[in-house]
């Protein structure tokens, strides 16, 4: 047997250990990657002065008006089933109330810059991604232009439409009123920001709007009911500023219970009135409203939160089909610049990777 010629390691001696090499293709296209990415996200910046009108929140707005503009046709006799019609001066209107309501977020996340700090949410001001007197600035003149076109449009429109930026706009947010730090006023002002959008639709569709507010009422139950859900993931932050919302003045239990007697009266009054719409989307809704009631825990509350007003868009879909297509591309237009501006995943409707409180 032939002894080996190579020296004896010592022990605890450490071979040396030679990385592999990456290949040039990948390096390459690494490095192509990477400058895609950055390229993407310089595109992707400047639509942050977008993102602070809130898009995500034009669902509701858009659901609101548009029953309202629905309610027209069905209560006066003409019902619209699958209607692919397009009015392109009504379409102007509707971008008109989507961009009033969106001047109003960007006034609530200006005087609520603390309190999203501490929950760590609508960063786009708070953490300075848009300077905060540049967005009042943006705030005052799409209000100024939106109001002036309602003005020249029609002037109960004007009417309606001043009350959603009065209501949700100054009452909400500033002295001497600030109801959003009012548990009961708060809720008062969502339900007549929600019957001011609603006449809205119904105006675009003809007149009479005395007749609207008793149609409006199932949907606004509804409205309500997802309303006083939205204080309880704010809870915590809230109380650390000393806001009274809903849930810290009642507690999740008492808000639960809240919403879900909203809820039963937006089914109820729905069925009363025969309006399929909305009497539908309560029916559907109300398993999970009757799990959260046992188990009010985040996870339950938030798919009570997002899944009311999406079963009452499907709805309306199906008598306004071009409305799905509206509402498809601002979901996956929101998510392309959430994921590519901050990596995060949203919006969704997924809950059940959300930490339970």
């Amino acid at each position: 047997m032939k002894k080996s010629t190579g020296k004896k390691q010592k022990p605890g001696q450490d071979r040396k250990i030679t990385p592999p090499q990456t290949s040039q293709p990948k390096r390459f296209l690494d490095r192509l990657i990477g400058k895609g990415e950055n390229f993407l996200k310089k595109v992707i910046q400047p639509l942050d002065y977008l993102f602070i009108f809130r898009p995500t929140l034009f669902f509701p707005v858009w659901i609101m008006s548009l029953a309202g503009y629905n309610a027209f046709f069905r209560f006066n006799g003409n019902p619209v089933w699958w209607s692919w019609h397009f009015d392109g001066l009504i379409f102007l209107n509707f971008v008109a109330i989507t961009l009033a309501a969106g001047a109003t977020f960007i006034i609530n996340q200006l005087q609520d810059i603390e309190t999203d700090k501490i929950n760590k949410k609508l960063f786009l001001i708070s953490e300075n991604y848009v300077k905060p007197e540049i967005a009042r600035r943006i705030a005052f003149w799409t209000i100024g232009l939106t109001l002036l076109f309602f003005l020249l449009y029609d002037w109960q429109l004007f009417i309606t439409m001043s009350g959603v930026v009065l209501i949700w706009g100054y009452f909400y947010n500033y002295k001497p009123f600030i109801w959003k730090d009012k548990p009961v006023l708060g809720m008062v002002n969502n339900f007549t920001s929600g019957l001011c959008l609603f006449l809205s639709g119904w105006g675009l569709a003809g007149y009479g709007q005395w007749k609207a507010f008793g149609y409006a009422t199932p949907y606004l139950f509804a409205w309500l009911a997802v309303s006083m859900l939205t204080t309880i993931p704010d809870q915590k932050g809230d109380c650390e500023v000393k806001k009274t919302t809903f849930a810290v003045k009642f507690g999740v239990t008492g808000t639960v219970w809240a919403a879900t007697i909203s809820l039963a009266l937006s089914f109820g009054l729905g069925m009363y009135l025969d309006d399929p719409v909305i009497s539908l989307a309560a029916l559907l809704s109300s398993p999970l409203y009757i799990i959260m009631v046992f188990k009010p825990n985040r996870a339950w509350v938030l798919r009570a939160i997002r899944y009311p007003m999406l079963f009452i868009a499907l709805a309306l879909c199906v008598e306004f089909p071009i409305f799905f297509i509206v509402i498809l591309i601002n979901f996956y237009l929101s998510r392309i610049y959430y994921n590519l501006r901050f990596n995060l995943n949203y919006p969704t409707f997924q809950v059940e990777d959300e930490k339970d409180d």
